[in-house]
C-alpha cells in the first residue's frame, strides 16, 4: 500500500509552510538588523528603547519557533509560541520603538 502525500503543508493546528516561512523570514530579518545595525537605534530614546526592545525581541523568538516548526503539547505553549502571538508581540515592539 503507497500512502499519497497531502496537496497542501496544511498542519492540524491550520497553518501552512508559507506562514512559518515568513515568520521564520522576519524574525530573522529583525534579529540581523538588530545585530548588525544596531546605530538604526540611536535615535530612538533610551526610555522607550529599554520598554519597547524586550517586546520585540520575545516577539522575534516565538516567530523563530513558529518559523522552524515546534508545536509544543501545551495548550498554553502552544498559544504562546503561536504565530497570531508573535506577530502581535512583534508589531507592538516597532509601534512602541517608533511611535513619535
Amino acid at each position: 500500500m503507497s500512502r499519497t502525500a497531502p496537496k497542501t503543508a496544511m498542519r492540524a493546528d491550520g497553518t501552512t509552510a508559507a506562514l512559518r516561512g515568513a515568520s521564520f523570514a522576519v524574525a530573522l530579518a529583525a534579529s540581523l538588523a538588530l545585530m548588525l545595525c544596531p546605530f538604526l537605534l540611536r535615535h530612538v530614546p533610551q526610555e522607550r528603547l529599554h520598554t519597547a526592545l524586550p517586546v520585540l525581541m520575545l516577539g522575534v523568538a516565538g516567530a523563530f519557533v513558529h518559523g522552524i516548526g515546534y508545536r509544543p503539547d501545551s495548550p498554553l505553549l502552544r498559544i504562546l509560541f503561536g504565530p497570531a502571538c508573535a506577530w502581535t508581540l512583534m508589531l507592538a515592539g516597532a509601534l512602541l520603538m517608533f511611535m513619535v
